[in-house]
């Protein structure tokens, strides 16, 4: 029985190549796996080696700021130039706009003052009061035609002043004649006012304005007022019935006249009077005349009433 059964046997298999495909495939796996993870490895060192930079962002922020400030100063010189452009447009209609004409002729009011050349071609004419300008050289630069006791009804043909080295004298307008006056200012009246009166004295000093108009046409003339007394000093000092009244009376006749003849008023003896309109006590010694102060005092009210566009 036993020798009549047959033993199969199984061929053995031959396994090897199997065993190095899935070797291949395990290490084809791995290596992609590995490449994988080193990617991503790169990509996170890349971002890791780029940190945030606050330099560059303020330098961006600085960037867009400078371009913003550029913007508004550039807006700020265009609403600059806009508003001067609308100012000088307004101040050239205001300018366009018609203005009253200033008083041309008699009483002149207060301008803007004067240096001291500017009297380099002036003449003052006058009394006694008008040599005390040479005798305490207030204005050494300006030419003075007075004489002690002239008057408006001697002025014409008294022979007063002296020409130069000569021995002969002229009288004040034949003295003007020589001159190269530009600016004439006269100062006459007090001496004579109380026995002429003011509308008499006012006539004289027409014909002499006429004279010196005829003599300097092209000059500048001003006519003084007469200034104030000391009436109390002047009445003991002088014995005359000279009275303040009708020096007031004169100027306001005198102011007339100059503006009918286109000449200049000013008047310096405002400076001069006190509370009650007279000349002050303590600048007299006799009502009539003063210190030397109040020579600089009249000098420079001068100076801040003169023309200087004619």
């Amino acid at each position: 029985m036993s020798k009549n059964r047959k033993i199969r046997r199984t061929k053995k298999q031959n396994v090897f190549p199997q065993f190095c495909l899935i070797t291949l495939m395990c290490l084809l796996i791995s290596g992609g796996i590995a490449y994988g993870w080193q990617s991503i490895e790169d990509k996170r060192n890349e971002n890791e080696e780029q940190p945030y930079s606050p330099s560059e962002h303020s330098s961006a922020q600085s960037s867009n700021e400078s371009s913003e400030l550029t913007e508004n100063q550039s807006q700020s010189s265009e609403k600059t130039e806009s508003d001067s452009q609308n100012s000088e447009d307004v101040q050239s209609s205001e300018s366009s706009e018609e203005k009253p004409e200033p008083k041309k002729y008699g009483l002149l009011g207060e301008t803007e003052r004067v240096r001291s050349n500017y009297f380099d071609d002036a003449v003052f004419i006058g009394d006694s009061i008008t040599t005390g300008i040479s005798l305490y050289d207030i204005m050494p630069n300006a030419d003075v035609l007075a004489h002690t006791g002239i008057n408006l009804q001697s002025i014409l043909t008294a022979e007063v002043i002296k020409d130069g080295d000569n021995e002969k004298k002229l009288t004040i307008l034949q003295a003007l004649e020589k001159t190269d006056a530009n600016k004439i200012y006269i100062m006459l009246g007090a001496n004579g006012l109380a026995f002429l009166g003011a509308e008499e004295t006012v006539k004289y000093y027409n014909m002499f304005v006429d004279e010196v108009i005829k003599t300097k046409p092209d000059a500048i003339i001003y006519v003084q007022s007469i200034f104030p007394i000391h009436e109390e000093k002047f009445t003991q000092r002088y014995k005359g019935n000279l009275t303040n009244k009708i020096i007031d009376e004169t100027n306001e006749l005198l102011m007339k006249m100059c503006e009918e003849k286109e000449i200049y008023y000013i008047n310096p003896g405002e400076v001069f009077k006190d509370e009650n309109g007279g000349l002050m006590s303590d600048v007299t010694p006799d009502g009539l005349h003063f210190n030397s102060e109040y020579y600089t005092k009249w000098m420079d009210y001068l100076k801040t009433h003169a023309i200087t566009n004619k």
